[in-house]
């Protein structure tokens, strides 16, 4: 027998039931261990095997416990959080026109700051480690909440210089391109390297051409991303069949499709279209959960399925809590896994395995971090949470088919314990360090501020 002394000492030795790695080999480890010294994960794989070697300072035991990947949202918008309610049942444009952009245009940096609170707090408690923002009028508070929490992210400042057709405030070119310079500047690679920074391009309708180059060349010179929204509609009967969107003709013409780009939604896109997104490997974040609960037709019109089937670089997101009601990553890879099979009637496509995909490695190969993030393995940071199966709607075997249980019946409510670079943020269900109560006085407080700033108000009763 090893004796203790003989053991390496590290920081956290996890023992678990079960551990999805998503490593190359797609290991599922059942009975496993995982050492975490500092920020890194040190060893994965039987408990046998690293119990042997390992001794941990704190040893987290759960022999109920699923060990996944951090999950990763690949399109959020952390300063939506305080209008909750206040879109419901709204057709988009009035949803956008009327209340979610004079929303964003008139947040206060304080607003913005408890909005980004609340957005951390359910992550953290649903298992999301990372975020990447959709863009943001007050990212320097988006980012110094996430600095606070622990939480890893990307931010962006929301960038447009012509008016489009939801409104909302436009910068001159100039002036756009210096205030997202400076949120790069700023935050990119901040918080030890768990912050970075990206470009936007908030609707291509609202960037002029000029505006577009600089974003890409800005965005190159500094070595990161860009992210935008994209929509597209299909043609109403009568009108000529498309054969290519002219907004992603005009995305190509300026140099603005692949790897460095990451566009939001999609919608409806010719098959040519499709196919020139996976070949110039162009990132799409899908977000079923807005989509079905803002009635957007994504899902029971969109592509999504001939993206993946193409080989297009396919990820998740929640989008706006305001609009998908909900930020648990399970449920949005139960959407994905789920909705388009009963559109298409084909139980074969949006594997549950290739969709846990979407919400950890290719999340993070999405934004070029998964050198760091997005799989368990020696050498990557020890983002992680371990899922509570002793419910049950896990019975009757938990890890027998813990992927596909996981996206088709499990909840990220599950989860007990989140580490973040090596931090445990959320230990046995309770989030450390953090003072709820205070930070729940600080959200209402910023909400009933907005609101009667804007006129905003709840309706609350039962509908006429």
């Amino acid at each position: 027998m090893t004796q203790d002394s003989d053991k390496r000492s590290v920081d956290i030795l996890i023992t678990a039931g079960c551990i999805v790695t998503v490593d190359a080999e797609r290991r599922i480890i059942r009975d496993g261990a995982i050492a975490i010294d500092g920020s890194d994960i040190v060893a994965v794989g039987p408990r046998a095997e690293i119990t042997a070697k390992f001794s941990g300072k704190r040893h987290i035991d759960a022999p109920a416990g699923l060990v996944t990947p951090g999950l990763i949202d690949s399109h959020n918008h952390p300063v939506d959080y305080l209008i909750k309610g206040l879109v419901d049942d709204t057709p988009q444009l009035i949803r956008l026109r009327d209340r979610v952009i004079p929303y964003e245009d008139g947040i206060t940096d304080e607003e913005a700051y408890a909005s980004a609170c609340a957005t951390y707090v359910e992550m953290l408690r649903l298992g999301t480690t990372c975020f990447v923002d959709g863009a943001s009028p007050q990212p320097n508070a988006v980012a110094r909440a996430a600095e606070e929490f622990g939480i890893r992210g990307i931010v962006t400042y929301r960038v447009m210089d012509v008016a489009g057709p939801f409104g909302g405030h436009v910068d001159d070119t100039q002036t756009a391109i210096e205030r997202a310079d400076e949120v790069v500047d700023r935050w990119h690679g901040a918080a030890d390297g768990r912050l970075r920074a990206c470009y936007d391009i908030d609707i291509l309708p609202a960037v002029s051409d000029e505006l577009a180059t600089m974003v890409l060349d800005h965005a190159k010179a500094r070595g990161v991303g860009i992210v935008s929204h994209f929509i597209g509609r299909q043609p109403p009967a009568g009108e000529p069949e498309m054969t290519t969107n002219p907004d992603i003709q005009r995305l190509k013409r300026l140099g603005l499709l692949g790897p460095h780009m990451m566009l939001a939604h999609i919608g409806w896109i010719p098959q040519a279209d499709v196919e020139l997104l996976a070949e110039t490997g162009t990132n799409i974040a899908h977000c079923p959960g807005s989509s079905l609960v803002g009635g957007n037709g994504w899902v029971a019109h969109g592509v999504i399925p001939d993206l993946v089937a193409a080989g297009a670089k396919v990820v998740l997101g929640t989008d706006a809590i305001a609009i998908a009601r909900t930020q648990d990553m399970a449920r949005m890879m139960q959407f994905a896994a789920c909705t388009h099979k009963d559109v298409r009637r084909d139980p074969t496509i949006m594997n549950p395995h290739h969709v846990f995909e979407m919400a950890t490695i290719k999340g993070a190969e999405a934004v070029g971090w998964d050198d760091r993030i997005g799989s368990l393995e020696v050498g990557k940071a020890a983002d992680l949470a371990i899922f509570d199966t002793s419910g049950p709607h896990w019975w009757p075997e938990p890890f027998a088919n813990p992927v596909a249980d996981f996206v088709y019946g499990g909840s990220a409510r599950d989860a007990q314990t989140v580490i973040v670079d090596g931090r445990i943020l959320m230990d046995d269900g309770i989030l450390i360090d953090v003072d709820l109560d205070a930070i729940g006085k600080l959200v209402l407080q910023a909400k009933k501020s907005s609101f009667e700033r804007h006129g905003f108000e709840l309706a609350g009763g039962w509908p006429k």
